[in-house]
């Protein structure tokens, strides 16, 4: 009967543990790719994959309406299932800890570390409160074509996440990064890495990541603060609101969700407000824009964005209406921290001083395993120059980005096949006030495709039953870049960066670049780029990466020095 009992108390615990933690999943987590691979299934009405992290509550939910449908999956991708449901707690799972607590005492040290037990420093759960600590570790070696270049990255931190009270979530990473190898200059090639400002300006052989955030939940009311990583935006190679390009960013955010988790409901509401600190460029002791400026004597003026997103959801699909705002040199602006307004409206009774932006993004499910995708943003436009002239040319001021993709995830076939097109207009994302672009830190946030470009991007991932698709994604851009001369002043602005808009003399304030665009006009570069990636647990917690990238690069005017060839193999300790 004592048996009997405690596995009862056990199941109990799990089941707890899995429903009631409110911290966020980071958007690193390979359960996002089997979330999104059955979203196109149509299983979860009220899933959206369109702003992440979620909460880790509703990673299980989601699961759990998997498996309501799993006559929908394959036997491999029930296995991938399989896996994550006893990570996050909604299966039995035995656990190995370092130190002991009320709920976990089974030591991991040294007989279990080569098992399948989930793996902690110390995780203690209860009816009331949950908290895990977990070690991070890896071994990342890298290769590049010609001369031998190599590059070794050793990574060491940890992670402590929890809830308490099932309505306080708490999160807590950092990592620190060491360059291993020298001569390695072809990482800085790797945007992951070159967003970080230490890497980026002092090609330093030490890198240091952190994030944190609390979470608070009330029935159908949310609230949250803290330095996330964040992916915003309907769209697969393209998160054209807010991507992982720069640094974490630093916000507070309030919303309301209608049902609160409930994903089989048939209809869904969410409104999302969102009030960001953004690193603006640094100025020099003259009060102009210095990139390379850092330390102490550094002065960066305050940036911040404001975001507002409604979202009517359905079987049918998700459509949202969504608009932002950038302003910086000053502190918060009441006007713009009202979570219910309309921030353009408000951003015009402030004189017009800020970069306001309005946008509309829907997924539709037109048939079960198949997914449409696609954004529009509009971030400037002068109505009476709609069009093009005689020459083909457009005005510069109309201003837009917009994506559509397709993904097609068929019933019990373990993969799914995605093709989307994007393109941003010359000047989109710029302002008048270089330090209200859309940036961090002087890099564009709002995805990949810098202004004046597009990119059309095939993927196919298989779920061949472990943790990690095979993924092979073949991508083809061109971009209309500007002409810079030796000392990097521009030659020709075509609008093809996202840190200079239309220039005006600033004596006479009269226009130096021409008002009219042609897309992809510039020194015109092409670029194709195929990766494969891959990824095997050999035991719980350890697991090998794969990732192949090839590169070409074609360009009219001045060359660009790539390698076109770089192959990384990542051993890592790490619960995901």
């Amino acid at each position: 009967m004592r048996v009997c009992c405690s596995v009862v108390v056990v199941v109990w615990l799990c089941g707890a543990y899995g429903r009631a933690q409110v911290e966020h999943v980071p958007v690193v987590h390979p359960v996002y790719e089997l979330l999104l691979h059955a979203e196109a299934r149509g299983i979860m009405p009220n899933f959206s994959s369109v702003m992440l992290p979620i909460q880790r509550k509703e990673v299980v939910a989601a699961l759990r309406a998997i498996r309501r449908a799993d006559s929908l999956l394959s036997y491999t991708e029930c296995q991938t299932l399989r896996l994550f449901e006893r990570e996050f707690g909604i299966t039995v799972a035995e656990r190995a800890v370092v130190f002991a607590s009320i709920s976990d005492s089974t030591q991991l040290l040294f007989s279990r570390v080569i098992t399948n037990d989930e793996k902690f420093l110390l995780h203690s759960a209860s009816s009331s409160a949950s908290v895990s600590i977990v070690p991070l570790m890896s071994l990342d070696m890298r290769w590049a074509q010609g001369g031998g270049a190599h590059g070794i990255l050793g990574t060491i931190g940890g992670r402590v996440f929890g809830t308490v009270d099932s309505s306080l979530g708490f999160f807590l990473q950092g990592t620190s990064t060491a360059v291993l190898s020298s001569g390695a200059e072809f990482l800085r090639e790797d945007p992951q890495l070159l967003k970080n400002p230490t890497f980026r300006l002092y090609n330093a052989r030490f890198i240091n990541w952190s994030e944190a955030h609390l979470r608070y939940d009330y029935r159908w009311l949310y609230a949250s603060i803290g330095r996330e990583t964040r992916l915003i935006g309907a769209g697969y190679g393209m998160r054209s609101i807010m991507s992982n390009n720069s640094i974490p960013v630093d916000a507070v955010m309030l919303g309301t969700r209608f049902p609160s988790v409930e994903l089989l409901a048939p209809v869904g509401f969410e409104y999302r407000f969102m009030h960001c600190s953004l690193l603006a460029e640094p100025l020099d002791i003259n009060g102009v824009i210095n990139s390379r400026s850092a330390g102490a004597g550094t002065f960066v003026p305050p940036k911040f964005m404001a975001l507002h997103r409604a979202a009517l959801r359905g079987a049918w699909g998700e459509l949202a209406l969504w608009e932002a705002v950038v302003y910086n040199n000053r502190g918060v602006e009441l006007a713009y921290i009202t979570p219910f307004t309309f921030l353009k409206g408000s951003s015009d009774n402030l004189r017009d001083r800020d970069n306001a932006l309005l946008g509309l993004d829907m997924t539709l499910r037109p048939i079960s395993g198949i997914q449409v995708r696609g954004n529009f943003t509009l971030d400037d436009i002068e109505f009476g120059k709609i069009g093009v002239d005689s020459a083909g040319r457009s005005w510069w001021q109309n201003k837009i980005a917009w994506n559509l993709g397709v993904m097609m995830s068929p019933h019990r076939m373990p993969f799914d096949v995605t093709l989307e097109y994007s393109m941003v207009t010359p000047y989109t994302y710029t302002h008048f006030d270089r330090q209200n672009a859309m940036t961090q830190d002087g890099i564009l946030f709002t995805g990949t495709l810098p202004p004046n470009s597009d990119e059309i991007m095939g993927q196919v991932r298989w779920f061949w039953g472990g943790r990690y698709p095979l993924s092979c994604t073949v991508a083809y851009r061109r971009h209309g870049r500007n002409l810079y001369n030796a000392q990097g002043d521009i030659v020709r602005n075509v609008g093809g960066d996202v840190l200079f808009s239309l220039r005006r003399d600033p004596q006479t304030f009269a226009y130096i670049d021409q008002q009219t665009v042609r897309f992809l006009e510039g020194d015109r570069v092409e670029r194709l780029v195929i990766a494969v990636s891959a990824g095997i647990e050999l035991v719980r917690n350890l697991n090998l990466q794969f990732i192949y990238r090839y590169t070409t690069a074609r360009t009219d005017e001045a060359p660009i020095a790539w390698q076109p060839h770089v192959v990384g193999l990542v051993v890592r300790f790490e619960d995901f």
